[in-house]
């Protein structure tokens, strides 16, 4: 970072304007910022969001989406953008310009896998149209954070790149910024952070590549009946010494589109509980859920769209395993999830705010044995992984989770079939998320899943049914979703509803009162500096 030389200063008869006096004031300039920026951030989730899935969007339908990630806590949508695509260019406008509406951020995650290969003149054109604007994420540097998916094969493209667009975006606003606050324009308000997702070529390979600044790994789910592991983020975040890294999470894997020859299934069973345990585990600077509308591989998060889901037929699937299988189901652990990975150390995670007790449920609509495969296995050649069964990568249980302030007692009932049951994963305070599941047994029939506490109600789940026979005798490896709130009667004290409050206002106090005293300091330092 470059700064501008401190100059003498003397009293003229026009008011010198404030944002001069902060140049040849570095600290305070840096304290302001701290205070006052709202461009840039650290510790972030984005769900990756496959802009193919759009051409029938309108504004609405992206506010929509934008709403239900903020309720979510998702700081941005990453913008899985392929090159060629006719809607593209109104897609994206109509995105930034909901976004900007909205107060969220958007980033690119420029796909090179796909549709086309990106050309570095058309990088170059879109990260200068799109970088500047107010709804690009920002890393805390300032500068907008760029990733891919794949693209190893363009590396040597992205010095170039980087230079080119920071020269382009310093415009005379960029250029007003940098002056009042002495950054440098290319590194400090210009492009590029760039943590591109090169996993086909693995962590030492990608790190080789002088132009990156962080990694992203897509390896999010895991290889056969083995429950997901760390090995592979553990590999990625030790060749980039101290870079940033985004950690992917996903809650389930199924393909069957013909048009690219994929038809497969990875573990999804406990692995959207497993994975945030192992996000806080970790504790990486950046997370990417996988993803929020990606139909065709069965782990999206976000609503069903009707003008999106066509897109399954369009790629070949011989039937429709998308349409009635809802996930939002997923959703609604996550404002706690994320708070507890932004709070920091242990003890402030135990203090993040239960705002409601959830239950979240998941599980397939017909057992591994009941239909037909499709031919669907489990894992796949493509990755140079042993073939199995579908059936034996895939258990037939009942999954549930749940976000409760104490300890509750959980049954499942299929077809009538009422057990109680347990949970597998407790938090070790007793407040926080819960997992466990039940198999399948033979059972058929209506699935609803019960929360009490001290013997009175708390929540309950009505899924659908599992049944004996399926569409076209195809079985549908997709997971159906669902959740419940439960009734605040029944939180025990100290949730939230009253001393809770109480505290999170004092807190609020204190911050306004520190912030206060930092502003009069810093206010005091600049006059007194001025005259």
């Amino acid at each position: 970072m470059s700064r501008s030389q401190t100059s003498s200063w003397t009293r003229t008869p026009a008011p010198t304007p404030l944002w001069t006096h902060l140049r040849s004031l570095p600290l305070l300039t840096l304290l302001l910022s701290s205070l006052f920026s709202q461009r840039s951030q650290s510790k972030a989730v984005f769900a990756h969001f496959m802009v193919a899935n759009t051409k029938n969007y309108t504004i609405s339908t992206w506010k929509t989406d934008i709403l239900l990630a903020q309720s979510a806590s998702i700081d941005a949508f990453a913008l899985n953008t392929g090159y060629g695509m006719p809607h593209t260019a109104r897609a994206l406008a109509d995105a930034f310009a909901a976004a900007e509406q909205l107060n969220f951020k958007l980033l690119f995650s420029l796909d090179y896998s796909g549709d086309g290969f990106w050309p570095k003149d058309r990088v170059m054109d879109l990260l200068a149209e799109y970088t500047p604007r107010e709804a690009y994420f920002r890393h805390t540097d300032g500068r907008a954070l760029v990733t891919t998916f794949e693209g190893f094969q363009a590396a040597g493209d992205w010095g170039e790149i980087k230079r080119v667009v920071a020269n382009r975006t310093a415009s005379a606003s960029a250029n007003a910024t940098a002056n009042a606050t002495g950054a440098d324009t290319a590194q400090g308000n210009g492009c590029c952070f760039f943590i591109p997702d090169w996993t086909s070529v693995g962590p030492r390979r990608a790190a080789s590549v002088p132009a990156i600044d962080g990694l992203m790994s897509w390896d999010a789910w895991p290889s056969g009946t083995q429950p997901m592991n760390t090995t592979e983020d553990h590999d990625w975040m030790s060749v980039l010494n101290g870079r940033p890294y985004i950690m992917p999470v996903s809650p389930w894997f199924y393909t069957n589109l013909k048009r690219f020859g994929k038809n497969w299934v990875w573990r999804g069973d406990d692995l959207w509980y497993d994975r945030w345990q192992q996000v806080l585990e970790l504790d990486p600077e950046y997370v990417e859920i996988l993803t929020w509308n990606d139909y065709g591989e069965s782990h999206y998060i976000g609503p069903l769209v009707e003008g999106a889901i066509g897109i399954l037929g369009d790629a070949g699937a011989p039937f429709d395993y998308v349409r009635d299988m809802p996930h939002d189901g997923w959703r609604v652990t996550l404002p706690y999830l994320i708070a507890q990975f932004k709070a920091g150390d242990e003890e402030e995670r135990e203090d993040v705010e239960i705002e409601e007790e959830v239950l979240s449920v998941w599980y397939r609509l017909s057992h591994a044995d009941a239909c037909g495969d499709g031919k669907t296995t489990g894992n796949t050649e493509s990755q140079h992984q042993t073939l199995m069964e579908p059936g034996e990568v895939l258990e037939d249980k009942v999954f549930y989770s749940a976000l409760l302030e104490a300890a509750a007692d959980v049954r499942v009932s299929i077809g009538g079939d009422n057990r109680s049951v347990a949970w597998t994963d407790v938090p070790s305070s007793g407040r926080g998320v819960y997992h466990g599941s039940v198999a399948m047994g033979q059972r058929t029939g209506e699935v609803v899943v019960t929360l009490e506490r001290d013997g009175e109600f708390l929540a309950q789940m009505k899924g659908r049914s599992i049944d004996k026979e399926c569409p076209g005798n195809l079985t549908n490896w997709n997971a159906w979703v669902g959740n419940a709130t439960g009734v605040k009667q029944n939180r025990p004290s100290g949730d939230g509803s009253g001393g809770g409050d109480d505290e999170s206002a004092s807190v609020l106090a204190v911050q306004a009162w520190i912030g206060g005293m930092m502003m009069g300091l810093a206010l005091t330092v600049l006059f007194s500096t001025c005259t």
